[in-house]
Formats: structure tokens, C-alpha cells, sequence
């Protein structure tokens, strides 16, 4: 049984060292997805802090939340809560993005970070969350499943021209409904 996770909002002041840590990991698997965060870290916190605020943002982004997710004072993973979608995100992103570091995988977190990533999402109305993963990711793909989610198709991500499942996942508020 995995220990406690704690979600906190993102604020640079608390956390920009242990993200700073958590980036370094990824960078080190060959994963460049937290880049501008090691790069670039006050455009990657004022990028962060537009979404947040939904200020000033491109036509094709839309506003999000970061939420870190924390056993003891141990940065486990990450994820992101897109307040509404646009056709791109349809195809490649849905309302959730998460990531779990590399140490920590296998542990159960992965779903701990999605349940309270869906209990956000109901929080802002939202009943049923679109996420999205590679076919070839198959944790993703258990952990969305084993989340409730309904699977709804393939398409191809206009990023990385990936084929990627696309799964509904009622939000906790969604479930008690049918209940």
C-alpha cells in the first residue's frame, strides 16, 4: 500500500526545488517534458501562473491547474486540470495530464494522483473527464481503466503523431449520481 499523498497547489516559493528535482529525473530517463522548467524556470512559473489565472493566454490554450502531490515531503508526482477542452486536446491531452517519477512508479501512485485529480475536476463541474494516453502505454491505460474510464475511440495526437486512446472517466460526483 502505497504511503499518503498529499496534494498541494503549486507555488513557486514552497516547491521550485524539489519540481527543480523532480524535472532533473525525467531529463535524466531522456524525457524532455519538464525542459523549460530546468531551462527556463521563471518563464516556465509565469507560464504556469497564466493558466492558472487564465490571463493572456494563446487561442489554442486553454486554463489549467498544476497540482503536486506529495508523500511526507517527497515530491511523487504531478498533474494538470484542464478546465475545458478545445478540438486539439480532444485528440492528444484531455482534461488530466499526470506523471508519476520514474522512482516512484509501480507503487500504486499513479492511481492515487488520478482519483484526486478526478475529485478536482468534479469540483469545478466537470462530470466526466477526458483522458487520453498512447496505445502503447499501458500502465496509463490499466490506470485509467481501473479509474472507471470508458473507452471511446482512437485518434491520432497532432503533437507527436501518436495513435491514442481516448477514455471518459466519471468525476466522483458523476458516480454517486448513478449510485
Amino acid at each position: 500500500m502505497p504511503r499518503l499523498l498529499v496534494l498541494k497547489r503549486m507555488v513557486r516559493a514552497s516547491h521550485e526545488a524539489v519540481m527543480l528535482d523532480f524535472a532533473r529525473e525525467f531529463r535524466a530517463e531522456g524525457d524532455d517534458r519538464f525542459d523549460l522548467l530546468l531551462d527556463e524556470p521563471d518563464e516556465y512559473f509565469e507560464l504556469a501562473a497564466r493558466f492558472e489565472d487564465d490571463r493572456d493566454l494563446p487561442e489554442d490554450r486553454v486554463p489549467m491547474s498544476h497540482f503536486l502531490f506529495f508523500a511526507d515531503d517527497h515530491l511523487v508526482g504531478m498533474s494538470r486540470l484542464r478546465r475545458r477542452l478545445l478540438p486539439v486536446l480532444e485528440l492528444d491531452g484531455g482534461h488530466i495530464g499526470y506523471e508519476v517519477r520514474r522512482s516512484e512508479r509501480q507503487k500504486g501512485y499513479g492511481a492515487e494522483i488520478l482519483r484526486q485529480s478526478l475529485i478536482e475536476a468534479s469540483r469545478l463541474q466537470i462530470a466526466k473527464a477526458l483522458l487520453t494516453t498512447a496505445i502503447t502505454n499501458v500502465p496509463s491505460t490499466r490506470l485509467i481503466e481501473g479509474a472507471g474510464g470508458v473507452f471511446d475511440g482512437l485518434t491520432v495526437s497532432p503533437r507527436t503523431g501518436d495513435t491514442m486512446r481516448r477514455y471518459w472517466v466519471p468525476t466522483p460526483r458523476e458516480r454517486i449520481r448513478k449510485a
